[in-house]
């Protein structure tokens, strides 16, 4: 018998109404994912194509730049060569620059530098008419190896109007290692396709159970009972669709046969006993179900809350590593720079005002290095080291990082905390989380204002554990109402182009998370922002 019902189960499903809507649903389901997976590769490509003519001419107009700044006449090929040495190679995304310079009046052009080997660089007469370009000409060319890289000509212009370019540039980017990101790419999209794939079919599965098989199956399990002669027999199904609709005709139809056998039987006490036994149940089923329905609104709830948490992570994730991206590439050149300005400086025949010009490009250079430093450590997750911090001499200590901005913006500042006010805290976390704070104060006052910071016993205070509720007030422009459920997410910043990261607001959202305490913020246009967080208390000092 056993035998019998698993060979014959699979064609009863096949006809059954969850097989077809599963079979339809699943076929809807997996072209749109593939779709969707089809254009999100698609895209990928694009952008990196985008990304990478970007690239090459942004590196075209540095070497511009510095030409037109250091050498327009070329009377010194070899700090060209340096520049090209930094800039282009074998081993980078731009393996090519080649640098011609106009001889005489003409459209005729001479090759000045190159960063690969001069004696193979392609050019003629015919690169001449480049010159005549309103700006940069990127174009996509096959190489000898059988890839394909950017093509970019840039003419070479003064910042004097009406003079003629003194010179072109064309520069190549090849387009090699993108391709292997974007094989990358696709290879990881097709082996999650499947799980992917799995998952809905499961979970498509699951749905159209409960949604209409088990309906279904309750209401002809409940029309057996009934044909049997179970007077009491319902369909357990209390739902507002049409399945609902269904069973509640059938149970009404069976009341009303219960009650005619009954009234036949004459037993009318009986016939009220049991309608008042089943007003309960009813009333029971209803407080059970709408107890349910309140402990799934709050799942639906929680669940939203960690999608966007997750997303919050991921974006988090994603710019750590464009940030460690960007540090690499900057260092190396970096590097390289520094390097030349030590041999240069070890000259012992350098003039001296040349001298002085190197130490100021060494300053300069340390300085942007600094700032790569600290991109670093904005994405880094650091050990907490919690130790009692006074409020009043945190502020003490920030308030001589922060003044002399301030004075130059205008900004005077207003700090309030009781005396015996101690947070157990990581003093260089709040470091970064009030000099971050102040940062986007400044920049929401460019004409001066006033910010005003305060500390008070937080509500959620209990006697296992002191907290402290500090607001960070400005009166700076204030952020659209709309905007407010998103400046906690990072990449996204209302500041012009820039001017910001995007990264701020989400690192101290971070910040206070880690200590275990929670930061919302308030706001109106025109009027100013207040961010209030919650920090963990200490017994003073």
């Amino acid at each position: 018998m056993s035998i019998w019902h698993v060979r014959i189960r699979p064609l009863k499903w096949l006809l059954s109404l969850h097989a077809k809507l599963f079979l339809l649903l699943g076929l809807v389901t997996s072209l749109l994912t593939v779709a969707v997976a089809y254009s999100i590769t698609r895209n990928s490509r694009r952008e990196l194509e985008n990304y990478s003519r970007k690239l090459v001419i942004e590196a075209s107009g540095t070497v511009e730049t510095d030409i037109i700044e250091r050498d327009p006449t070329f009377k010194d090929p070899d700090k060209l060569d340096q520049l090209l040495e930094s800039i282009a190679g074998p081993d980078r995304s731009i393996f090519q620059i080649d640098v011609f310079k106009r001889v005489g009046r003409s459209t005729e052009v001479e090759l000045v530098r190159s960063s690969g080997e001069e004696s193979i660089v392609d050019w003629g007469p015919e690169i001449g008419s480049y010159m005549s370009l309103p700006g940069p000409q990127a174009e996509l060319v096959d190489l000898n190896t059988g890839g394909r890289a950017w093509k970019v000509y840039l003419p070479i212009r003064t910042h004097r109007p009406g003079q003629p370019p003194i010179g072109l540039i064309r520069a190549y980017c090849d387009l090699e290692r993108w391709e292997v990101v974007w094989d990358n790419n696709v290879k990881r999209t097709l082996r999650i396709i499947p799980g992917v794939l799995l998952g809905e079919f499961i979970l498509l599965w699951l749905i159209l159970r409960m949604l209409i098989s088990d309906p279904i199956e309750a209401m002809v399990l409940a029309m057996q009972q009934l044909e049997r002669g179970e007077p009491g027999a319902r369909a357990p199904v209390r739902r507002g669709d049409e399945l609902g609709l269904i069973a509640a005709s059938f149970n009404r139809m069976a009341v009303e046969l219960q009650r005619a056998g009954e009234e036949r039987e004459g037993l009318i006490h009986e016939i009220r006993g049991l309608n008042a036994n089943l007003q309960d149940r009813i009333d029971d089923a209803l407080f059970e179900l709408q107890a349910k329905n309140h402990e799934l609104a709050a799942l639906v709830e929680r669940n939203a809350l960690l999608r966007e948490e997750l997303g919050a992570q991921e974006r988090l994730a994603v710019a750590g590593q464009l940030t460690a991206t960007f540090a690499h590439e900057v260092g190396t050149p970096l590097n390289l720079v520094t390097g030349h300005l030590q041999l240069l400086d070890a000259q012992k025949d350098l003039p001296d005002k040349a001298r002085e010009r190197l130490e100021v490009i060494g300053a300069q250079i340390r300085r942007v290095g600094d700032i790569v430093r600290r991109l670093l450590d904005l994405t880094r997750r650091p050990q907490l080291h919690r130790e009692p911090q006074p409020f009043k001499e945190l502020l003490s200590d920030l308030e001589q990082l922060w003044s002399p901005t301030l004075a130059a913006h205008g900004i005077t500042v207003e700090a309030e905390a009781p005396a015996d006010c101690c947070l157990n805290v990581d003093r260089k976390q709040m470091e970064q989380l009030f000099l971050n704070l102040m940062n986007n104060a400044v920049d929401a006052m460019p004409s001066g204002g006033k910010v005003r910071l305060t500390a008070q016993p937080s509500p959620e205070s209990s006697p296992g554990g002191l907290w402290w509720q500090v607001r960070f007030q400005d009166s700076g422009q204030g952020i659209p109402a709309g905007l407010l459920g998103q400046v906690f997410r990072p990449m996204f910043t209302t500041k012009p182009e820039g001017k910001g990261t995007g990264l701020g607001l989400s690192i101290c959202r971070e910040i206070v998370r880690s200590h275990g305490g929670d930061i919302q913020i308030e706001s109106t246009v025109g009027s100013g922002t207040c961010l209030t967080f919650t920090l963990p208390g200490s017994v003073p000092i």
